[in-house]
C-alpha cells in the first residue's frame, strides 16, 4: 500500500473515531439532529459554510479539493442544500466517500484539476493547503474552475497551532508544511485576483465549558482534549473569496 493510500486509511480511522468520540459518533449516527451536532463538533470547517452566499442556490455545482471521507460534502447535502451536484478530488478515493460525490484523482500540488474552466459555483478546500509546497496552485486552479461570481472557501491550520501541545500541534502531522495566518490568506487571494469577502478565525466555542476538566478528560479517555484552551485564540483560519 503506497503512502497516499495509507493516508486515506488514516483519515478513515479518524472519521470512525475512538474513545469518547467513537462512542458519541455511533450514537449520533442513529439520529439526524444529533449527527448534525456531532459533525459540527468533529469537523470545524463546516461551521462557516453558510457564510458562502450562494450555497443554498438550487442546482449549483460544488467541488471539494481534498475531499477525504467526504464529511464536508455530506454535511452540505444533508443540512444545507440537497439539490447541489457534488464533486470531489483527492489523491485516492476514501472508502467513506458518499456515493453521491463524483470523484476524480488529482494531486493539486502537481496537477491541474480535471475539470474545464468556469465549471463550478463553489470550490471548497479544508485542511489541504497546509500540506502543499505550491499553495499558489490551489488558489489558481480554484479560480480557473469557478464560474464568474463563484466562491472559494478555504480553511486550514492557524499559526497558533504551533503552540498546542502534543497530539494537536501543527507538526504532529508529518505531512504538514506550514501553518497560515489571516494576512497570508489575504495576500495569496489578492495575488490570485480574488475579491476577498471574509477572512476570520473559526473556534469550537462549544468545548470551552470543558476547560476546567480537560486534564481529567485526558486521563480517562483515549480522545485528546489538550486543544480546548487554544480555542480561545482559535486554531483554524478561513477565507471566503469571490471570482470577479
Amino acid at each position: 500500500m503506497v503512502g497516499k493510500e495509507r493516508y486515506q486509511q488514516y483519515l478513515k480511522e479518524i472519521f470512525e473515531g475512538y474513545g469518547i468520540k467513537g462512542i458519541c459518533g455511533r450514537i449520533a449516527k442513529k439520529h439526524k439532529f444529533l449527527f448534525k451536532i456531532y459533525l459540527r463538533l468533529t469537523n470545524i470547517s463546516v461551521k462557516k459554510l453558510r457564510a458562502i452566499e450562494n450555497i443554498t442556490y438550487d442546482g449549483i455545482k460544488i467541488l471539494d479539493i481534498g475531499c477525504g471521507t467526504g464529511s464536508t460534502l455530506f454535511y452540505i447535502h444533508e443540512f444545507i442544500n440537497k439539490t447541489a451536484d457534488f464533486y470531489g478530488v483527492d489523491l485516492e478515493r476514501n472508502p467513506y466517500l458518499p456515493e453521491f460525490v463524483k470523484f476524480e484523482k488529482c494531486d493539486i500540488d502537481e496537477q491541474n484539476l480535471p475539470f474545464e474552466d468556469e465549471f463550478f459555483d463553489i470550490v471548497i478546500s479544508n485542511f489541504v493547503i497546509e500540506h502543499l509546497r505550491k499553495p499558489q496552485r490551489l488558489f489558481d486552479e480554484a479560480k480557473r474552475v469557478l464560474k464568474k461570481d463563484g466562491f472559494f472557501y478555504c480553511s486550514t491550520e492557524y499559526y497558533t497551532s504551533l503552540f498546542v501541545p502534543d497530539y494537536w500541534n501543527f507538526f504532529s502531522d508529518p505531512t504538514h508544511v506550514r501553518p497560515w495566518t489571516k494576512r497570508s490568506f489575504h495576500t495569496l487571494a489578492k495575488i490570485t485576483g480574488f475579491e476577498i469577502k471574509k477572512i476570520g478565525i473559526i473556534r469550537w466555542w462549544e468545548f470551552l465549558p470543558l476547560l476546567p476538566f480537560f486534564p481529567f478528560l485526558n486521563l480517562i479517555s483515549k480522545s485528546n482534549f489538550s486543544f480546548i484552551p487554544y480555542e480561545i485564540p482559535g486554531r483554524t483560519v478561513y477565507i471566503i473569496a469571490k471570482k470577479l
